[in-house]
């Protein structure tokens, strides 16, 4: 005689849970998080019973709680019966959520997880959920809690029914930009090597920002003449030429040769503008001189939250506008076509305020310098800004806003050629999803969401490369050995895309995509990502696609993807690499229609080409 599911549970020491009609309120903890998922149901080990939102303690591989769920036959007065219910899951430090044993998604605790239990509720129907939290980056010690453990209905047409997404392959609409990911790396890199250089090549790297350009560049002797040292900065140079990417060079941080006082974080003003005006036109020079010329020059690194000082009583920006002067004089007399921007703020172009918390003179800082171009006619070729975290709407506004605060600056804003995001990720602190498909996704959603429409030239992902192999929620693109992260993956399924831009249909919150063909040669791509800033889903689609080029007929449909486990060193870093998602299938037909189930946190490339294409 088979055993159930439920007497099993409990002969393995389980217990079931204490829950109410609208959460589950007792969970089973173990310290372990080495444990394997499927271990998870059947251990007997060491499980104590806590209750929601009770504190519990993690190890280096986070730690499992685990719940034996029964539906309930109502959730907010609503009958569960044949209807999806879901469990809303949080926890501090975020983790990832397993249903029968079976990886369903990864959250973290600013974006939190949903468990999909069920698409046909049976009430009292029992399921398996079991959590690998992830611990606290700085203090595996730090106690935590499951702040989140809550049922809901979820609406059918997410989870059931197949969302229509049409894409006409005769219906151009445009040409896409050439690239739409840069870099950005503070503090120099980790390494220079050829083989680093290389991996960026083949995502399609075009443009790289980097600052402390000048942290090392001069010192002062005994007698107390200055003497330049242009090693760090040639190594960058040569960087960039292997790469084939423009330099950003951003002219910073101060060298203590030239301080006004002394700054450990090298924040201080220069002593004399005129010094610092000559280390701006060497280092143009320089770049001249061994055949490495830097075309894009941005002045210092978040100034309007200090980080650019004057000496005590002075104000900051003032002292920012007098060094913007020195750099742009600087610059212009080793190269008069250099292009010159600022002010390079965090967190965009609002001042501080109770809806905006996170933003600090940013206002200030951007009209400073606009109205200082517009009275003296110091140039503005580029205007740049810092935003991590945010959701596309925020970025979207901090570029409208910048574009209306020019109109008021006639003569400053008309050489204004490009917008700069010369840092943006995930977070500006240490996160597990910058480690996992999670970071991935954001990312790319930041860049069709947000990027292409608002004509975001050049956003440059903070940054290119941790220094060691271990996953600690470190920003870098690539891993120490140049693993790639999820993020590196879904940048090279970006560089991918067909030049000329198609027409896509689809109006969703959680879907977004990108259509482009190749007219030269009729190879087509199609971008789908799904990513929901809170409680994603698996989600059914129909790709609908018709007038398809008549030279894909006979050719072939890749499919790539990056996910929760696939091209994912953070699930496997055996399979880090970037990964086909189906075996290529034949294009018999210029009019094609494929039922698809989007996995959460998800980005997939599907790539068309002809017979015989290489």
């Amino acid at each position: 005689m088979r055993t159930s599911h439920l007497a099993l549970f409990l002969l393995l020491g389980g217990s079931l849970p204490v829950y109410s009609a609208q959460s589950v309120e007792a969970w089973q903890h173990n310290i372990d998080g080495g444990l394997s998922p499927a271990s998870v149901n059947r251990s007997t080990g060491e499980w104590k019973t806590i209750k929601l939102k009770d504190a519990y303690k993690t190890r280096n591989q986070g730690a499992w709680l685990r719940a034996y769920v029964a539906i309930p036959a109502e959730i907010d007065g609503r009958k569960t019966l044949g209807l999806p219910v879901g469990l809303k899951i949080n926890s501090d430090c975020g983790g990832a959520i397993f249903v029968d044993s079976q990886l369903q998604m990864r959250y973290d605790n600013d974006h939190a997880g949903l468990a999909l239990l069920t698409k046909s509720a049976r009430p009292g129907q029992h399921v398996r959920v079991a959590v690998r939290v992830f611990r606290d980056i700085g203090d595996e010690n730090k106690e935590q809690r499951l702040g989140e453990a809550e049922f809901v209905i979820l609406d059918q047409s997410r989870v059931i029914k197949p969302l229509p997404i049409k894409i006409d392959g005769q219906a151009v609409s445009g040409t896409l930009p050439p690239a739409y990911i840069g870099l950005s790396q503070g503090a120099g890199m980790s390494d220079y090597n050829d083989d680093t250089a290389a991996r960026f090549k083949e995502i399609g790297v075009k443009w790289f920002r980097m600052d402390n350009i000048f942290t090392n560049a001069v010192k002062r002797d005994d007698s107390g003449k200055l003497v330049y040292d242009w090693t760090d900065f040639d190594k960058r140079l040569s960087f960039m030429e292997k790469i084939g990417c423009e330099f950003i060079a951003c002219a910073s941080y101060m060298p203590q040769a030239l301080e006004a006082f002394n700054d450990t974080d090298r924040h201080a003003r220069p002593k004399s503008y005129k010094e610092w005006e000559e280390l701006c036109y060497l280092g143009a020079m320089r770049a001249i001189e061994t055949g490495h010329r830097i075309k894009y020059w941005e002045v210092w690194n978040e100034s309007n939250a200090a980080w650019f000082k004057g000496m005590p009583g002075e104000d900051n920006l003032t002292e920012y506008l007098k060094l913007y002067d020195a750099t742009w004089r600087g610059v212009r007399r080793a190269d008069a076509k250099a292009l010159i921007g600022g002010p390079c703020n965090a967190s965009g172009p609002w001042d501080n305020s109770p809806d905006r918390g996170y933003a600090i003179n940013g206002e200030r800082y951007m009209r400073g310098l606009l109205q200082h171009c517009e009275k003296t006619g110091a140039p503005l070729d580029f205007v740049s800004w810092h935003e991590y975290f945010q959701e596309p709407k925020t970025i979207r506004e901090e570029a409208d806003v910048t574009r209306k605060y020019m109109k008021e600056y006639p003569k400053a804003s008309k050489g204004v050629r490009e917008f700069m995001v010369t840092e943006w990720n995930y977070a500006w602190w240490p996160d597990w999803p910058q480690d996992n498909e999670q970071g991935a996704a954001w990312i790319a959603n930041s860049v069709l969401r947000v990027m292409l429409p608002a004509k975001i030239d050049k956003p440059c992902f903070f940054y290119a490369k941790d220094g060691d192999d271990n996953f600690r929620g470190g920003w870098g693109m690539l891993m120490g050995p140049n693993r790639p992260k999820p993020v590196y993956n879904a940048a090279k399924l970006f560089n991918m895309m067909a030049p000329t831009r198609l027409k896509l249909k689809l109006d969703d919150g959680e879907l977004a995509g990108l259509a482009s063909i190749d007219q030269k040669t009729g190879r087509t791509t199609v971008m789908l990502l799904n990513y929901a800033e809170r409680y994603g889903v698996e989600r059914p689609v129909k790709l609908e696609l018709a007038n398809l080029d008549q030279r894909l007929v006979g050719g072939k449909m890749k499919t790539w993807i990056v996910d929760k486990e696939h091209s994912n060193a953070f699930n496997n870093k055996d399979k880090s690499e970037l990964e086909r998602w189906s075996d290529d299938k034949i294009i018999d037909s210029n009019q094609s229609t494929l039922a698809l189930k989007l996995p959460t946190n998800s980005l997939t490339l599907f790539e068309m080409v002809p017979k015989g294409y290489h």
